[in-house]
């Protein structure tokens, strides 16, 4: 591989595949690597959760929609943490986005489009997602990318990871590759787009950015930061760890492993009202369990000790409420408990307590204080309005849960034409980012705005490859 190319894009996933697309129509030279087996990176994970303003979609349903009151729902629910700048751009051109994926043939879930769907809400019906979540966009655009391949324009090389960013005398010239059989080469180009995911998948990384919160996650086990490590070694600014927000709540496969956490559990009170309650390691309720807000109850989580909580209901609940696992039967969960390391049984309280090694006392108050408002219909404490049953017949049962984590939310810093900033909050000559690698918190702030991650990717990478990025020779893209 010793040719030189136009652009070189590293990630074949949510950005790099439009950027690659995009810039093949231009006429450009690509070459796209990704170190997995396959392209697609997270969207093999994803819901394919997408908000935009003003869709063919919209249109279709009657609504009436503007980027301006998309913007305002973004502040409101970030409380004014979204980057100004960078939100503008995504979202001011985030349906011509939807409306591509569409027009290529995205069909929206029968259910869609939405105003809130597991997060907060926003003022109006935008959000969308395909039947098959984040497969269902890369089923559409991996036909547009076998196109450019099999023009010429884009060369494809999977299994190949960067190592390295080249320089010379502050610009970026190239990379620096390493096949899977070790075989390293060095490849040049006029531009070089880092889309190559977030770092939830590296424990050593997320110590150094995210120091204050332990690593639980369920990611692309490519999310290893190669692209933020390499841009940092040259000295580009990487900041937002410390807006980490953790999604409510998991369940650790495997307590010695933090890539093992899995979802599943429904603990919103839109799709199941709780009839448990949710206590921390001090064996005390710290929130409503049934609070309308998700973000509400993620915070709540979040400064838990540990980041962990522990589900406590009895065998009555367990038989009687809605099943409390989307992933697991109830005929398979119940046996679990006492077999399972995150799953507890007990005959009394005291003795779950024990197992679970939170405070006795306070548990076994926690719950007396809960079954009295159970019987007084008024939970006084936190407000809770599920009351349907006490915490009385044993065995006694918990299940520990932790805040996880989907996304890496701290990443590269980048300006309006998507170039990554070094620490003087200079552009770095040739290189430009999109994606999780600029972390999640830069569009959403500490929270999660529904779809303002998977779309805004998409978008960044349209723009990269139909005119951000120069080269001799480039010619405009087709819509």
């Amino acid at each position: 591989m010793n040719e030189d190319f136009d652009v070189i894009v590293v990630g074949a996933g949510t950005a790099g595949i439009p950027t690659a697309i995009f810039a093949g129509q231009r006429g450009a030279r690509v070459l796209l690597i990704d170190a997995d087996n396959r392209i697609g990176g997270t969207m093999h994970w994803s819901s394919g959760q997408m908000t935009a303003a003003g869709t063919k979609m919209q249109k279709k349903h009657g609504i009436v929609d503007h980027p301006d009151w998309h913007y305002a729902d973004c502040v409101r629910i970030s409380k004014g943490e979204v980057h100004p700048v960078l939100a503008r751009i995504a979202i001011d051109n985030a349906a011509d986005s939807f409306d591509w994926l569409t027009d290529n043939g995205l069909v929206p879930a029968k259910e869609t489009p939405v105003a809130g769907w597991g997060h907060e809400p926003h003022r109006t019906r935008r959000y969308a997602w395909g039947e098959n979540g984040g497969v269902s966009v890369l089923e559409v655009m991996q036909p547009l990318l076998d196109k450019e391949i099999g023009r010429g324009t884009v060369t494809l090389s999977l299994e190949t990871k960067m190592t390295r960013l080249l320089t010379e005398k502050g610009t970026v010239v190239g990379i620096e590759v390493e096949a899977r059989d070790g075989t390293k080469a060095e490849v040049r180009g006029q531009n070089v787009v880092l889309a190559s995911g977030g770092y939830a998948a590296n424990a050593k990384l997320w110590a150094e950015m995210c120091p204050k919160y332990p690593l639980r996650s369920y990611c692309n086990p490519y999310s290893r930061g190669e692209g933020i490590m390499a841009a940092r070694a040259i000295g580009a600014r990487v900041d937002g760890g410390d807006k980490f927000l953790c999604s409510f709540a998991g369940i650790l496969q495997n307590p010695s492993d933090p890539l093992s956490a899995r979802g599943g559990f429904i603990f919103n009170p839109y799709f199941r009202r709780p009839w448990e309650i949710f206590v921390n390691k001090a064996g005390k309720r710290f929130v409503r369990e049934d609070h309308p807000s998700v973000d509400h109850r993620e915070h709540a989580l979040l400064e838990q000790e540990n980041v962990e909580m522990f589900v406590i209901f009895d065998e009555g609940i367990r038989q009687n409420s809605p099943h409390f696992n989307s992933e697991i039967a109830r005929e398979h969960a119940a046996k679990l408990f006492g077999t399972h390391p995150q799953y507890f049984k007990a005959d009394s309280l005291a003795e779950l307590a024990a197992k679970c090694g939170i405070n006795a006392k306070n548990l076994e108050a926690t719950v007396r204080d809960y079954n009295a408002a159970v019987e007084a219909g008024v939970d006084k404490q936190f407000g809770r309005e599920s009351l349907p049953r006490p915490i009385d017949t044993g065995p006694y049962l918990a299940i520990r849960a932790v805040g996880f984590t989907v996304l890496s939310p701290g990443g590269l810093d980048i300006d309006a034409d998507l170039r990554v900033l070094d620490n003087n909050r200079k552009p770095i000559p040739n290189l430009y980012a999109a994606g999780e690698v600029l972390g999640k918190a830069r569009l959403s702030g500490k929270t999660y705005l529904s779809g303002m991650s998977l779309l805004p990717a998409i978008t960044f990478g349209r723009l990269l490859g139909q005119r951000m990025l120069k080269w001799q020779g480039a010619r405009q893209a087709a819509e």
